[in-house]
């Protein structure tokens, strides 16, 4: 797991989502993109969806050079 991924991972917990939190976790780890939007209803932050866009482009060029 990436420092990003676990940055995300410990803010999506400290904002009070770790169900989400821990999906965030399985899907980089399988390799898959964490979709936020259908996740949330509410309006997590820039920095924080920003954040989970970076992951997810990580976890995209990672597969893509395996």
């Amino acid at each position: 797991m990436s420092t990003k991924q676990s940055l995300a991972i410990w803010e999506l917990c400290r904002q009070g989502f770790p169900l989400s939190a821990d999906d965030a976790a399985k899907c980089w780890k399988n390799g898959q993109r964490f979709d936020l939007r259908e996740k949330f209803t509410v309006e997590l932050g820039r920095s924080l969806e920003d954040l989970i866009d970076q992951c997810n482009w990580e976890i995209e060029k990672k597969t893509e050079t395996a």
